[in-house]
């Protein structure tokens, strides 16, 4: 495993971070595939940022979102400058030899909004208990999603109909033991 995220965003972003489409990415022996990241100091916004077509090889995490990231190059950031993370999709992840293949650590202060999952199959290195981890998240699932999703996740079938809607948008599923 030799680079951090095939893909990334944030940390570090000011003003914002807005209407972006990623697609046709192959990410290989890498720790994570594709991440976005940030934390209270940070301030601005990411939204409207689509993936569509990822394939994963030989990484410890497939996705990452997380709004805890507190790394600032020093003191003087702004405690008040909260961001916001809203409207991602995710649209034909597929994978193999994936450790865990969805971890959404959204927060009580920045919770993630807006986040879509659909045609997802991404092959699991070894079984773990979560392979699919959200806290403090809104969004759905559609269609055929494995591994399975998290619960935090409204439930929706191919038909765009609801199936199950979600019981707990902030139970703390993480597991950071890689």
């Amino acid at each position: 495993m030799q680079s951090c995220a095939g893909v990334s965003i944030g940390s570090e972003m000011s003003g914002g971070i807005s209407n972006i489409t990623l697609e046709n990415i192959l990410v290989w022996n890498s720790k994570r595939g594709v991440r976005i990241k940030t934390a209270t100091g940070r301030g601005g916004y990411i939204r409207d940022v689509s993936y569509r077509n990822l394939t994963f090889d030989n990484l410890l995490v497939g996705i990452v979102v997380k709004t805890d990231y507190n790394e600032h190059p020093d003191d003087g950031f702004d405690p008040k400058a909260i961001p916001s993370v809203e409207n991602i999709t995710f649209h034909g992840i597929y994978g193999r030899d994936v450790r865990i293949a969805v971890r959404i650590q959204g927060s009580e202060e920045i919770p993630i909004r807006d986040i879509s999952f659909s045609d997802m199959n991404v092959g699991i290195a070894k079984k773990k208990k979560r392979l699919f981890q959200c806290a403090y998240v809104w969004g759905r699932a559609i269609g055929k999603i494995f591994p399975a999703p998290c619960e935090n996740l409204d439930q929706y079938d191919e038909q765009g109909r609801l199936v199950r809607r979600s019981t707990s948008r902030n139970a703390t599923l993480t597991d950071y033991d890689v």
